[in-house]
């Protein structure tokens, strides 16, 4: 009898980025794979979706290692995930499982993430997911020393159950030597990645507007998963998409907004 776990691995970095090749290193003697990802980078679409307006959305099937199961996805990792569950697979999976991305989904980063994405998809379909991404830089190493980490990460949500609506997202700091210092559950920090719109003499007389690699930085509590990261921990922060509605400002206004359009 089967008794591996069942996950769907995707990411938003595209199908050929090396991230989700070590996710897969990391899992495929332990859980039953299938793999959609999408066809090409998806980095910071989010949650974003693809409008039924062809009435279509394109996939194909690749080849990977050991014969599992993968496709590719004309559009966006939340689609990816739609594909997956709607379509191929007849059970739901025990995780959905993304990354590992190339850059850090801490803080409000994770708003923009097309990594943390799909994982947000899953939740939505009821299926728990974990989303793996590393602190940028240009060394490949930092995936393959995450990869030791991520199958006990896996293991220890499987036997301690999610609520339903939670999902986990994972941060990898940058390695000193190839190692990490531990590891800490934390708090979704506020500091982000705030590409801005500025201008270039060059671009002068052009309908074009430069991004400008950018941040903003706020003060984080030592919990937090930014203020973590820079210590050397890899983080594990719980968020919770379930309930989105300020039930404080609910209640303290719900009564006196009504009374306006009486």
């Amino acid at each position: 009898m089967n008794t591996k776990l069942k996950a769907i691995l995707c990411n938003d970095d595209g199908i050929n980025a090396p991230g989700i090749y070590n996710l897969f290193e990391a899992l495929h003697d332990h859980v039953d794979i299938t793999i959609v990802a999408p066809a090409e980078d998806q980095s910071c679409k989010g949650l974003g979706i693809s409008i039924p307006r062809s009435g279509y959305i394109e996939a194909e099937k690749v080849a990977w290692a050991n014969g599992v199961e993968s496709w590719k996805v004309f559009g966006t990792p939340a689609d990816c995930i739609k594909f997956a569950l709607h379509y191929l697979v007849k059970q739901p999976p025990n995780f959905i499982i993304s990354g590992i991305n190339n850059g850090s989904n801490a803080g409000r980063n994770i708003m923009y993430s097309g990594t943390v994405g799909a994982v947000i998809q899953g939740t939505f379909c009821n299926v728990p997911g974990i989303a793996f991404s590393c602190t940028y830089d240009d060394d490949v190493e930092k995936f393959k020393n995450a990869q030791q980490y991520i199958l006990k990460i896996v293991n220890h949500f499987h036997k301690h159950k999610m609520p339903k609506g939670t999902l986990i997202n994972v941060n990898f700091p940058t390695y000193i030597e190839g190692k990490t210092v531990g590891i800490k559950m934390a708090k979704q920090g506020k500091s982000y990645w705030n590409g801005r719109i500025g201008s270039d003499v060059k671009l002068k007389g052009t309908n074009k507007y430069p991004i400008l690699d950018s941040w903003d930085m706020h003060d984080e509590s030592e919990d937090s998963d930014i203020y973590l990261l820079t210590q050397g921990y890899i983080t594990c922060a719980p968020i919770h998409v379930e309930d989105l509605t300020d039930h404080i400002h609910h209640k303290q206004h719900k009564e006196e907004f009504e009374k306006v359009f009486l």
